[in-house]
Protein backbone atom coordinates (compact mmCIF):
# COMPACT_ATOMS: atom_id res chain seq x y z
CA UNK A 1 0.00 0.00 0.00
CA UNK A 2 3.04 2.46 0.69
CA UNK A 3 4.49 1.35 -2.57
CA UNK A 4 1.31 2.62 -4.37
CA UNK A 5 1.07 5.73 -2.52
CA UNK A 6 4.58 5.99 -3.56
CA UNK A 7 4.27 5.57 -6.78
CA UNK A 8 1.37 8.22 -6.99
CA UNK A 9 3.11 10.27 -5.44
CA UNK A 10 6.17 10.30 -8.04
CA UNK A 11 3.26 10.76 -11.05
CA UNK A 12 1.82 13.72 -9.41
CA UNK A 13 4.94 15.31 -8.79
CA UNK A 14 6.32 14.37 -12.84
CA UNK A 15 3.31 15.69 -13.96
CA UNK A 16 3.20 19.07 -11.97
CA UNK A 17 6.62 19.48 -12.84
CA UNK A 18 6.76 19.31 -16.24
CA UNK A 19 3.04 21.51 -16.30
CA UNK A 20 5.38 23.87 -14.65
CA UNK A 21 7.78 24.39 -16.95
CA UNK A 22 5.09 24.31 -19.55
CA UNK A 23 2.94 26.72 -18.70
CA UNK A 24 2.53 30.15 -19.45
CA UNK A 25 -0.10 31.45 -17.06
CA UNK A 26 1.41 32.69 -14.23
CA UNK A 27 -1.53 31.90 -11.96
CA UNK A 28 -1.87 28.33 -12.96
CA UNK A 29 1.81 28.07 -12.81
CA UNK A 30 1.78 29.00 -8.93
CA UNK A 31 -0.98 26.46 -8.29
CA UNK A 32 1.08 23.57 -9.81
CA UNK A 33 4.67 25.02 -7.93
CA UNK A 34 2.92 24.34 -4.93
CA UNK A 35 1.15 20.67 -6.02
CA UNK A 36 5.14 20.32 -6.92
CA UNK A 37 6.49 21.19 -3.60
CA UNK A 38 3.94 19.22 -1.41
CA UNK A 39 4.57 16.36 -3.51
CA UNK A 40 8.07 16.21 -2.72
CA UNK A 41 7.92 16.98 0.92
CA UNK A 42 5.15 14.11 1.06
CA UNK A 43 7.57 11.92 -0.93
CA UNK A 44 10.29 12.56 1.26
CA UNK A 45 8.39 12.05 4.75
CA UNK A 46 6.85 8.47 2.96
CA UNK A 47 11.07 7.41 1.98
CA UNK A 48 12.07 8.41 5.71
CA UNK A 49 9.33 7.29 7.62
CA UNK A 50 8.55 3.82 5.84
CA UNK A 51 11.78 2.67 4.88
Amino acid sequence: MIIAFQIILLIVLVISFIGVIGEKEKNLRGHLTAVCIASIIAELISFFIFK
